[in-house]
């Protein structure tokens, strides 16, 4: 049975999702096609009360996999990939990001360094599009785009299979930024529960994204 795009964001609603990131989820494909008419977009019922039911997966969970942490890059609207095209076609799609920042290119880029394949997952409103291993990260200069990096990826690594069907929930943040690493969010908790002093040396500044 096919229904309204109103309708989709309606049942997504349910698990969270407001009707501005529905219609963006949407795009990506994971729902299937859109069916086009006079008046409206229509999408598969089932399908779409399936990625409703795509439960969050829980950061311990995926950071106990992933020692060196997990490249998260959380895309705006109007770089909604096809989530349904092939992973080449997508990955190439994502490669060049927005630089954020010398202090936030050196944490990545050291990261890469010690630990790389580095686990990445680009997402759309948490969910994942994007699944790949950051093998490289460097930033270029471009004379229109402005300064820019440039992510060399593979595919993902046995990780992955902890996001099938699994939605990777940050809050609001920049375009990008990894989970496990300093500052974050999540860390700091951890450490009161061991016991540890948090202050200026453990900073809590992100834990609005974990």
């Amino acid at each position: 049975m096919l229904v309204t795009a109103r309708e989709s964001s309606r049942i997504l609603g349910g698990a969270g999702i407001s009707r501005q990131q529905s219609r963006r989820v949407l795009l990506t494909g994971l729902a299937g096609a859109a069916v086009p008419t006079s008046s409206s977009l229509l999408y598969d019922e089932d399908r779409v009360r399936e990625l409703g039911r795509w439960q969050v997966v829980d950061h311990e969970e995926l950071l106990a996999s992933c020692p060196g942490g997990v490249f998260v890059m959380r895309l705006g609207p109007g770089a909604e990939p096809d989530a349904t095209a092939p992973w080449g076609s997508v990955a190439e799609a994502l490669r060049v990001q927005p630089y954020l920042g010398f202090p936030a290119w050196l944490q990545v880029a050291a990261l890469v360094s010690a630990y790389a394949p580095l686990p990445c997952v680009a997402t759309v409103c948490g969910y994942p599009v994007l699944l790949a291993d950051l093998v490289s990260f460097r930033s270029r200069a471009d004379e229109e785009a402005g300064d820019q990096v440039v992510l060399g990826l593979e595919p993902a690594g046995e990780w992955a299979g902890l996001l099938a069907r699994r939605r990777l929930v940050t809050s609001a943040g920049p375009p990008w930024l990894v989970l496990g690493a300093q500052p974050y969010l999540g860390r700091a908790a951890r450490a009161r529960a061991r016991g540890e002093p948090v202050g200026a040396a453990r900073s809590t500044t992100w834990t609005r994204w974990a």
